[in-house]
């Protein structure tokens, strides 16, 4: 049984909270605040996890040189919905749906803010590739602010045939690219829309190119740099949000 240590609290109350994957136990300092830590031993106690207070020098060996505020949870690798659930959720909405299509992110900070940003800007599920990012969860957990946790999440082995499913059923599939024939500000989102963004080291690949619906630029400033691939993200989501209030 392999176990993976997420440390702080609220990655340890977003486990509690969402139930995606096993927790073994849940560690804290004998220093802790325990009132301030009510809500996450009750969640625990519900879930009936072990909850252990232990030596500090453990916390620190176990988090390594990550703070963990006496709080450490003890868990398994995070479970992701199937494919199928994802197209039955599509099927079900009755209103526009936004997903997100997170392709070539190797970076777990990287993921944790844009998923951070995908949830705050209604997102309603998230597809990804098997990156690098999944070699590191508790990163990814800690950066998105426990959104990591929160939202649903696929990880086929092909990305292609899933956006083939999702424009079978009128989901529209935009690429964000620097080389956008169109403007984000002049592109219509009010209804289903997928937007696809690549990584920082490769980008989108050509055949997730070529399965756009359109090619989108977000304006900035003539000679700017490329925006980083999370901050990208928070852009075209909060637009897509815009839009639709």
């Amino acid at each position: 049984m392999s176990e993976i240590a997420f440390e702080g609290r609220v990655s340890a109350e977003a486990i509690l909270s969402c139930g995606r994957r096993a927790v073994y136990r849940l560690l804290l300092s004998p220093h802790s605040d325990l009132k301030r830590l009510e809500r996450l031993i009750e969640l625990a106690l519900d879930r009936d996890v072990p909850v252990q207070v232990v030596r500090t020098d453990l916390l620190a060996q176990l988090a390594g040189d990550t703070a963990h505020g006496g709080v450490i949870a003890l868990c398994s690798e995070r479970e992701y919905q199937p494919i199928e659930e994802m197209l039955a959720w599509v099927d079900r909405q009755r209103e526009p749906v936004l997903i997100l299509v997170l392709a070539g992110f190797e970076d777990a900070y990287n993921m944790g803010y844009a998923l951070r940003v995908a949830e705050a800007f209604g997102a309603g599920w998230v597809l990804c590739d098997r990156k690098e990012w999944l070699k590191d969860e508790p990163t990814v957990l800690r950066s998105s602010a426990g959104a990591f946790e929160r939202l649903p999440m696929s990880v086929p082995e092909s990305l292609r045939p899933v956006l083939q499913e999702l424009k079978r059923r009128g989901v529209r599939l935009l690429a964000a690219l620097e080389e956008g024939t169109m403007s984000l500000y002049e592109t219509d989102l009010r209804g289903s829309v997928a937007w696809m963004v690549g990584g920082e080291k490769r980008g989108l690949s050509q055949h997730l190119r070529e399965m756009a619906d359109a090619w989108v630029r977000i304006p900035t400033q003539p000679n700017a740099p490329p925006l980083p691939a999370s901050h990208a993200v928070a852009v075209l989501a909060a637009e897509t949000f815009r839009q639709r209030r």
